[in-house]
């Protein structure tokens, strides 16, 4: 069956496995070839169920392509891509430790704008906030260790994920350290900030452990 492509290489790589739908065009009986079209199909299904939706609905998606900063999902024919900071409360190193093509996600509409074909998907409304009852685990001045996981750009510093809490800090490097933390290192870091609404914890390096 030859099945005609809407998407990037890259994208139907990260698709393989996913189930998918389409509307067959042409049988050839004597080869035994099929011409399926998954966008007639995609716009077919999207055409009658799109409109149905409205904003602040809770739906359930199909994942057909995972990255590493964002996934691809299946809304009732409609491709839509829903970023890293829409799936957890919590800083995601890499989606494809998390999701699976073929799995389904329950998703709040944030964004309907049929007209103009713009569509904005949450997850992270479903999944434990970490940061509601952070001061259980964590305390100004108090010191912890975690793992070095990123580096983000635009900031000085390192992303540490904490051993006795889902969340991670962003911790600052006394200038008076000679070695940079590595990745994956464990570290021995102190709380100066914590701020639940932005959902970040600041601190700065004591120690590499």
């Amino acid at each position: 069956m030859l099945v005609q492509k809407s998407t990037s290489k890259s994208i139907i790589r990260g698709m393989l496995g996913a189930e998918i739908d389409f509307i067959v065009l042409e049988y050839d009986s004597i080869s035994n070839i099929a011409i399926a079209s998954r966008i007639e199909a995609m716009e077919l299904r999207s055409s009658i169920e799109i409109p149905k939706l409205k904003q602040n609905d809770t739906i359930k998606v199909r994942i057909i392509a995972v990255g590493i900063k964002h996934i691809l999902v299946d809304m009732y024919g409609k491709e839509v891509i829903i970023k890293a900071q829409n799936l957890k409360h919590i800083y995601i190193v890499n989606c494809k430790d998390i999701y699976k093509v073929g799995e389904y996600l329950r998703v709040k509409i944030k964004k309907l704008d049929i007209e103009n074909n713009i569509y904005e998907l949450s997850a992270k409304e479903f999944e434990e906030n970490p940061f509601k009852n952070i001061r259980k685990y964590l305390v100004l001045n108090g010191e912890y260790t975690g793992t070095v996981i990123a580096f983000p750009k635009g900031n000085s510093g390192v992303l540490v994920q904490l051993d006795n809490s889902k969340v991670t800090t962003l911790c600052r490097i006394p200038a008076r350290f000679n070695n940079y933390p590595h990745f994956n290192d464990k570290v021995l870091i102190k709380v100066t900030e914590i701020n639940e609404n932005r959902k970040f914890i600041y601190s700065y390096l004591m120690r590499i452990i």
